[in-house]
């Protein structure tokens, strides 16, 4: 069993290459984000036209020269409706996918001079838009392993484990080799660790076969794969040197100490969002100074959520109730 990473980190962009692309430069923050949402360059919905101008008066408005429409630059994007200069938002984009471990709203507010709430604001649709990313793409590999995990405050119901109130996670992780570092993990959350829920998640987002390897420890509820793949089932003891699952437990105790850490007084229903930030940051790891890449790309998707959106998606469901069917085209970028 390998308990090392293979190969470092790359570095990220550096803050001060960041500035010198984008500080005082107006034209080419505005650039950015016109890339993104126009990639194909601009279109006018009304005319077709794809000749235009911007606006001196209005900088974020592209107006169509045959027919005059008036197109917003963050119109039907997760920043519709932004107040926020342009530098400033892509500041805040940046310090929150750089931070090695995610960065709380109180620090991002102190570091772009905004209030709280709008840097909540920011976090959230930036979680918002990596689980969307994270739904997006299937998990696949020869060797997988299998856990569940809890995360919340102490549980109202004194019970531990199975019977507790805390958010249930269950997390599958794919490996080159069996109990070996991991290449990336998926988790979802669930009502409750038990069968139906295990076939589920890896009939929705786990490719496999027969061949296929799982480890697990001695929990009945994956031998409902048994016949489906090659499943190997035992209990742990974890002061073994060559432990089953030993990577699968190191991610999830760190997903823990990280929002323990970082992150203070989460609500139980913002909980999963948390949680899929770090499978995103996890699985990005190795994207180094071509990490806007993919921010560019979870960026496209064409998603409107504003405050009153997100007060009434917590409020009703989860997060995952979202249908991400409609992303799924993007599945063919998942190399960028």
């Amino acid at each position: 069993m390998s308990k090392y990473s293979p190969k470092k980190k790359p570095k990220t962009m550096s803050l001060i290459t960041f500035n010198k692309l984008f500080f005082d430069n107006e034209e080419a923050c505005r650039n950015f984000f016109f890339n993104i949402f126009h990639p194909a360059g601009f279109v006018c919905p009304e005319c077709g036209c794809i000749h235009y101008r911007i606006l001196s008066t209005r900088p974020h408005v592209y107006q169509c020269k045959h027919c005059y429409h008036q197109v917003n630059l963050f119109a039907g994007t997760i920043f519709q409706n932004n107040k926020l200069p342009l530098y400033t938002l892509l500041l805040g984009i940046f310090l929150f996918v750089t931070a090695h471990n995610g960065i709380s709203a109180e620090e991002l507010a102190n570091s772009i001079d905004v209030n709280r709430k709008t840097a909540q604001l920011l976090c959230r649709k930036m979680r918002y838009l990596m689980e969307i990313d994270n739904h997006c793409f299937d998990l696949q590999s020869s060797f997988l392993e299998a856990d569940c995990f809890y995360i919340g405050g102490k549980s109202h119901n004194g019970k531990r484990g199975l019977g507790t109130d805390k958010q249930t996670f269950l997390m599958v992780l794919a490996t080159d080799k069996e109990n070996n570092y991991p290449n990336r993990f998926k988790t979802v959350a669930i009502e409750s660790e038990n069968k139906e829920s295990v076939l589920d998640f890896f009939r929705k987002h786990i490719n496999y076969d027969k061949d296929t390897l799982l480890n697990t420890d001695a929990d009945g509820a994956y031998n409902i794969m048994n016949e489906r793949l090659t499943h190997k089932s035992q209990i742990i003891d974890h002061d073994e040197d060559n432990q089953k699952l030993y990577w699968t437990h190191k991610i999830i105790s760190n997903i823990e100490s990280t929002i323990m850490g970082i992150y203070h007084g989460i609500a139980k229903p913002y909980i999963e969002s948390y949680v899929h930030e770090y499978e995103w940051r996890f699985n990005h790891r190795y994207k180094g100074k071509t990490l806007m890449l993919s921010v560019s790309r979870i960026l496209s998707y064409k998603i409107v959520m504003t405050r009153k959106n997100f007060k009434r998606l917590f409020h009703q469901s989860s997060v995952s109730a979202v249908s991400y069917t409609h992303l799924r085209a993007h599945e063919t970028a998942a190399n960028l």
